[in-house]
């Protein structure tokens, strides 16, 4: 159900960005592992928009993968191959085969943040 709050304040902000004028799609980004279901997001955006300027609004979602970073060599870790597992297994894949420098402190660096990227609106008439 935390989607809800996190819908709402969604909701505002794009409202808040929209200047009053009638928005029609909204772009979002969900990280892998952001523990946000962009289904539940659907359902609780028509509930939560009608009868607001955003009513009707397309949602679009991008979902981004997981992505971790070796601290020993900075390289990025392509983790895609595992992108049909769940997160916990992706993280226990990427951490037992470690970096290709051999290094095995990594940190996760991306796939982990929900957020508004962009809104279209009507034009001004």
């Amino acid at each position: 159900m935390h989607e809800m709050p996190v819908t709402q304040a969604l909701l505002d902000l794009a409202l808040e960005h929209a200047g009053g004028r009638r928005i029609t799609d909204i772009y979002l980004q969900v990280g892998r592992m952001a523990a946000i279901v962009p289904d539940s997001v659907e359902v609780f955006f028509e509930y939560l928009s009608e009868g607001t300027l955003a009513e009707g609004a397309r949602l679009h979602f991008e979902m981004v993968p997981l992505e971790m970073t070796c601290l020993d060599c900075g390289s990025k870790q392509d983790l895609s191959a595992w992108a049909d597992q769940p997160p916990h297994t992706i993280l226990q894949n990427a951490f037992a085969r470690g970096c290709a420098c051999g290094g095995k402190n990594l940190r996760v660096t991306g796939g982990v943040s929900f957020g508004l990227v962009s809104i279209d609106v009507e034009p001004e008439s």
